[in-house]
């Protein structure tokens, strides 16, 4: 039997070296019977906070990898155009 384990939001996490708070979990049940979740975060990338926006998770497992998704995607903007750029983007 797997463990459970209980946090209450907001809390932090650090992916790939940046911090990402998780302000909000929601359970979904499909009528498939799928259950997914609607997880509302903020990333902390070099200072600029992003807006929070929803990431759609089958489990913390698939949410740490979309998050590593959107982290890349940020280096990726700092490496073209600049921190700057970055900023626009997120804030």
């Amino acid at each position: 039997m797997e463990p459970t384990v209980i946090q209450v939001t907001p809390f932090t996490v650090e992916v790939d070296g940046v911090k990402v708070q998780v302000v909000e979990v929601s359970r979904q049940q499909l009528v498939t019977g799928d259950v997914w979740y609607i997880v509302s975060v903020r990333v902390n990338y070099k200072g600029i906070e992003s807006r929070v926006f929803p990431l759609f998770v089958r489990d913390t497992r698939d949410l740490k990898n979309k998050l590593k998704v959107e982290i890349t995607k940020l280096k990726i903007i700092e490496a073209s155009y600049g921190l700057q750029e970055v900023r626009r983007v997120i804030a």
